[in-house]
């Protein structure tokens, strides 16, 4: 039964995001890996342990760690200092996530739940401009005047020190997946979260405030409350501008006009019914399948098949002669690229240079990712006659040779489309934000580095060139469970390589009062470029 629970959490969590956030509710297994004779270990506490446990494992198992981290070993032995001296669950919570944030690595992550220590909340919603922070909302207490202020200091520490601390404390490849991480998982909330990034101790349950207008500085204190008690304004922002380009809960979704001469796919996820099919046989057997498709498929995967789908999309644009493509992958935190190279072959007529991919073999990789060690341990057995060494080895070119569109141009395939669509010849706009993430990360790179679209809006949320995967392992004697990355790819550009983020050829930033006023900068300018053709 444990497995069967395991098997569909896991496949629920998949199925979700790529996000690594939610894979602390997995069931998984602790790997074994060989420790060094430490004398006094019987007696070290379970803290140190497992401290000296995740460090022999990411030693062990996390690709390139010494390219990426050349001061590894100095953190690592900092590490297992301080855990010697922690006397509680909580001081180790934040000791481990601090640890696993030097990765630098969006899909490489400790989360801690800070309900757990704090039930409190503070009643404030931040909103991130390019180059400040702004409050959106306010507990009612507090006068509404505060709304739409730049935050200067908090508990007179200047905003700037701020948000070093919570790049410190988040984890990703840059500053613009960290704070959306901060934002969207409303960590802002939690006196804990404050406390653990140095900012107020725990027996201070205010924050002060330092905020600016124009010509005005206005400071406040902000009380930590029960969740029942909060209330906020009802802030009221004007009807969007441009509707079509809201957020859908639809994996995907398009509107065309032909007016105006543009077509928008709004492409929020890269899953759909096919790519579950394809790979929930690593995650369920046939008593479960069943139970899983029912259960813990969403419903908008469910129902759509991505290669036909995007078949009636560009028959409708062939058919009213648009001219304009735009694809809005804001709000794609990832899943399976195969999805993105089905909509890659509808914008161009070329072979595009596609990620170059090294898996990272180790007993972590064999045992968390078992289909794909044993898949390209039989490519490698097959080609030189002896199993896949442990460290690095190139896949792309060496032990898969295949072109690009292999996978949509094979009848066989699962995600063969059409060959016989026109391919569309008309101007490809592509939106993307620090929420694009990992599969939606490689398809907007992909796009950008093979010349197929302009890009426009916000840097993205991954280093284009890093490593990615995230599988997780569960710390023997504490039970803590930490996701990490198991390969390591580089860009089609690898010129670029060395580049934290793909940033926009035009960037654009919305500010609050764009978002009060429902402004989409983004899209405003795409519109006034299409009419000016």
């Amino acid at each position: 039964m444990k497995k069967i629970l395991t098997n569909l959490l896991i496949v629920s969590i998949i199925l979700s995001s790529c996000s690594t956030q939610k894979l602390q509710r997995i069931l998984v297994k602790t790997p074994k890996i060989e420790y060094k004779n430490i004398p006094g270990y019987k007696d070290f506490s379970d803290f140190k342990k497992d401290a000296i446990y995740a460090v022999e494992l990411i030693r062990e198992s996390y690709p390139r760690i010494y390219q990426k981290n050349p001061d590894f070993n100095k953190q690592a032995d900092e590490f297992i200092l301080k855990s010697s001296s922690i006397k509680n669950e909580k001081d180790f919570d934040i000791l481990l996530k601090y640890f696993i944030t030097l990765l630098n690595d969006g899909h490489s992550n400790y989360y801690f739940d800070f309900k757990k220590y704090d039930s409190s909340r503070y009643a404030i919603f931040l909103i991130k401009e390019k180059d400040n922070c702004v409050i959106g909302n306010i507990d009612k207490e507090i006068d509404s005047l505060v709304i739409g202020t730049k935050i200067v200091s908090i508990n007179n520490l200047p905003i700037k020190q701020i948000e070093e601390k919570i790049l410190a404390f988040e984890s990703g490849e840059n500053k613009h997946w960290k704070f959306n991480e901060f934002l969207s998982n409303k960590h802002f909330l939690s006196p804990s979260y404050w406390e653990a990034i140095g900012v107020s101790n725990p027996n201070d349950r205010k924050l002060n405030f330092k905020v600016s207008k124009p010509d005005t500085l206005i400071q406040f204190n902000l009380e930590a409350k029960n969740e029942n008690q909060i209330k906020g304004y009802q802030v009221k922002t004007a009807i969007p501008k441009y509707r079509f380009a809201l957020k859908q809960n639809n994996g995907f979704y398009d509107s065309i006009s032909k007016k105006d001469n543009f077509a928008y796919l709004q492409m929020n996820k890269c899953l759909d019914i096919v790519s579950v099919k394809s790979e929930i046989g690593s995650y369920s057997n046939f008593i479960t399948r069943p139970l899983v498709m029912s259960l813990f498929i969403p419903k908008d995967i469910k129902k759509v098949d991505f290669g036909k789908y995007l078949q009636s999309f560009f028959k409708k644009i062939n058919e009213q002669n648009i001219e304009n493509l735009i694809i809005d992958l804001s709000y794609n935190t990832g899943g399976d690229f195969r999805l993105g190279k089905q909509l890659i072959w509808y914008l161009t007529d070329k072979e595009p240079k596609g990620f170059t991919e090294y898996i990272h073999n180790s007993e972590f990789y064999k045992k968390t990712v078992k289909n794909d060690y044993k898949k390209y341990n039989n490519l490698y057995k097959t080609k030189y006659e002896k199993d896949l060494p442990h460290g690095e080895t190139k896949i792309t070119n060496e032990l898969i040779k295949e072109t690009f569109f292999d996978d949509i141009t094979n009848e066989k395939s699962l995600f063969f489309v059409d060959n016989s669509m026109p391919k569309f010849k008309g101007k490809v706009y592509l939106i993307i934000s620090p929420e694009t993430f990992s599969a939606g990360q490689v398809l907007a790179t992909t796009l950008a580095d093979n010349g197929i679209a302009t890009v426009i809006g916000r840097p993205l949320g991954n280093k284009p060139s890093t490593q990615t995967g995230g599988s997780a392992f569960k710390l023997p004697n504490t039970k803590k469970i930490i996701s990490m990355s198991y390969f390591y790819m580089e860009r089609p550009n690898q010129t670029k390589n060395n580049e934290d983020s793909l940033y926009p050829e035009i960037e654009i930033h919305n500010s609050f009062d764009d978002f009060m006023k429902g402004e989409n900068k983004a899209i405003e300018y795409i519109l006034n470029d299409i009419k000016k053709k």
